[in-house]
């Protein structure tokens, strides 16, 4: 029984409460800049008409509090204990996707920009986030034609002793091999992190000056890659001009609710140009607009999603002062909430709007994983509704590095947590047919030993491969659990273009699914999804066979000395010639060290 009279002990300071039911769990945590004042509004006729209020007040059995020095530090504690207990009557986000920064480490000799998920402080420099992540790596390949930088890793670039392609093709100006010099190299970089900033105008008057310089020094080969440089900025601002705004970082945000489905609408404005944006649904109305939107943006603002440098809203959260500060903490610079009446600013809402609006139609309509899988089961005709899937896909390189992959899928959504990674170890040739059997068998015999099966198991190829995973389910001695084939689109001799394929045991044809269909696309979905945590693992097991450094060979030089060789003389081949006396000048390399080093790398790879 609730102790009302408690109510009145209550500090008149700022922190948070928390609402229990009569098992202690929590049902609502809230924030205030008076405790005693705010929670007593829940006790009173028309304290609180929010309609949610009576239905949670007929479940709360006990209020706690929690007293902080300021409003901000409430918000913060009130996020993390939203994070911590999930009421049921809160917003409760979770967003496990992060979206791509640019990341360029100027402290580097040769610094190269490198697509990153979390934004660190560590000195370098950070573009972004950027939504579209596909779109950007084309971005990105665009700029490399504009400013040539190298794309290697560090444990390539150390280890080159020639130009790799992108040198023949103009894309990279080989600082690996001493062909530029590093501050012309930099000279590459600032330009570039100018144009990342929207400093497009300083920019072209920079590389103006040099043309005419190189011009006047009768440098015509150079003259001409800055003259092309400059035509290609001026055609890509031109193309880009009907988007340009000022450069100023900015999300539009707004929430929109349609038959008990409210969608939180998040449109990204980067460097003054419009990019797409993503919607978060949630299967609930918020009666309490301004207090949703504080609590969301609590919450999608962090290391994930830097604030930008203005939030563009409909109205103004709850407690926008103390939100105003904390987004500015945590983005380490202005921040400003923004709730425009007129001008671009509302037409960005209105379009968010719409989005929104699109987002809410094309969910509610959509049909639900229930019915898809209910019509798997049909089409396929399945022993059960296949609630767990898993795929397996193979990956490998004429039969070299050769890996399996097994991704799961449960109630028609990827299970991260279950997929499973396998080594090939009985087939060095390219038999992907004995690679697949092989990883079957130790997946299925698995199941065999614990009597765990999945619903369904799909394997990515056509007749072979199902024929292949038949061959596996009998030597185990179990019919259990249904298989079936994808195979991928194809051209026909004919030059039609024949679509995914479906293929299950007993039935010579495909099995007729519509294209386009939402059991199709679950498969595909499912199929890709395979494949490219196969393709993943097999690319990780490659750069780990070819790329290792000769300098590894050498005993006593860990990674630490290693990298301090390879900042100091730029690559293995300089190391290699760089006599005693140098090397001894590198920290923690002592003269007997040095002439180990001398002795490893003059030894052929294999020997020794």
């Amino acid at each position: 029984m609730l102790d009302k009279a408690a109510i009145k002990d209550f500090p008149a300071l700022p922190g948070v409460y928390l609402m229990r039911d009569d098992a202690g769990h929590v049902l609502y945590v809230g924030k205030a800049d008076n405790l005693r004042s705010r929670v007593a509004n829940y006790f009173r006729p028309a304290g609180d008409n929010r309609p949610q209020i009576p239905r949670l007040m007929a479940r709360v059995a006990a209020i706690d509090c929690q007293v902080t020095d300021t409003g901000k530090e409430a918000l913060i504690l009130e996020n993390n204990l939203i994070k911590k207990y999930r009421p049921r009557y809160n917003i409760y986000f979770r967003d496990d996707k992060t979206y791509s920064s640019i990341r360029i480490d100027l402290q580097s000799p040769f610094p190269r920009p490198v697509l990153v998920r979390r934004v660190k402080n560590d000195g370098a420099l950070y573009f972004g986030p950027y939504v579209a992540g596909r779109s950007l790596k084309s971005t990105l390949r665009f700029l490399q034609k504009i400013f040539p930088y190298r794309i290697c890793s560090d444990n390539v670039f150390g280890c080159r002793s020639r130009p790799c392609l992108y040198y023949q093709i103009g894309r990279c100006p080989a600082p690996c091999t001493g062909k530029i010099s590093p501050g012309e190299y930099r000279e590459i970089i600032d330009h570039l992190v100018l144009f990342l900033k929207g400093r497009e105008g300083e920019l072209l008057r920079s590389l103006r000056r040099r043309l005419k310089t190189e011009a006047e020094e009768l440098r015509y080969e150079a003259a001409a890659r800055t003259r092309d440089r400059i035509r290609a900025i001026e055609e890509t601002l031109e193309k880009q001009k009907i988007n340009r705004v000022d450069p100023r970082d900015r999300d539009v945000i707004v929430l929109e609710s349609r038959s008990g489905l409210s969608v939180f609408q998040v449109l990204s404005i980067r460097g003054g140009r419009m990019l797409d944006g993503r919607a978060f649904f949630f299967d609930r109305l918020f009666p309490d607009p301004p207090e949703a939107l504080e609590s969301f943006l609590a919450q999608y603002y962090g290391d994930a999603h830097p604030p930008p440098d203005e939030i563009v809203l409909p109205l103004l959260p709850a407690s926008s002062r103390a939100l105003g500060e904390l987004l500015r903490e945590r983005k380490n610079g202005p921040v400003t909430l923004t709730v425009p009446r007129r001008g671009m600013k509302l037409e960005w809402i209105r379009l968010a709007r719409k989005n929104a609006a699109v987002a809410l139609k094309n969910k509610l309509t959509a049909p639900d994983a229930g019915e898809v899988l209910a019509r798997l089961e049909e089409k396929l005709r399945l022993r059960r509704r296949p609630e767990i899937i898993e795929v397996f896909d193979i990956s490998n390189l004429g039969g070299r590095e050769a890996v399996g992959a097994m991704a799961v899928f449960r109630g028609g959504e990827k299970s991260p947590s279950d997929y499973r990674r396998y080594r090939i170890r009985t087939k060095e040739s390219p038999d992907d047919y004995a690679m697949l059997a092989e990883v079957l068998a130790r997946r299925l015999g698995r199941a065999v030993r614990t009597g765990v099966y999945p619903d369904l198991i799909v394997v990515d190829g056509g007749k072979g491969q199902l024929n292949a995973a038949l061959r596996v389910r009998e030597e185990l001695g179990t019919d259990y659990p249904d298989l079936a084939a994808l195979a991928k689109a194809k051209r026909s001799p004919s030059g039609r273009v024949v679509g995914d394929r479906v293929f299950i045991p007993g039935r010579k044809n495909p099995v007729p699914l519509r294209p386009g269909s939402p059991e199709l696309l679950l498969l595909a979905r499912i199929r890709d999804e395979a494949h490219r945590f196969a393709v993943a693992y097999h690319r990780k097991l490659r750069r780990e066979a070819g790329f290792s450094s000769p300098l590894e060979r050498v005993e006593g030089i860990g990674p630490a000395l290693r990298r301090r060789l390879l900042d100091r003389f730029g690559s293995v081949e300089k190391v290699r010639s760089a006599p005693v006396g140098e090397l001894t000048a590198v920290r923690g390399i002592s003269r007997r060290l040095a002439e180990k080093i001398v002795a490893g790398l003059s030894q052929p790879a294999g020997e020794g």
